[in-house]
């Protein structure tokens, strides 16, 4: 499990229509966390909400599109 790996994940998403749509069922985190490691990237929940928010720091707009509002749809409790 790795920070280097939510990097590459949340890099990838970023562009890729095709990959956040086989999130777009997902319930909750662990489900979320299962589907990436299927997918070949391995990190914890804990990991990909620090690199998300480090990303974010200092962010005052928020689009309604791209990848942050995605990732703001789970559920991750």
């Amino acid at each position: 499990m790795s920070k280097e790996s939510a990097t590459r994940f949340l890099q990838a998403v970023s562009s890729d229509e095709t990959l956040r749509e086989k999130f777009d069922r997902v319930q909750d985190s662990d489900e979320f966390i299962r589907i990436a490691e299927q997918l070949g990237y391995s990190f914890t929940t804990q990991e990909l909400m620090t690199l998300a928010k480090e990303q974010s720091q200092g962010i005052a707009v928020r689009r309604s599109t791209g990848v942050w509002k995605w990732l703001r749809g789970i559920n991750w409790v």
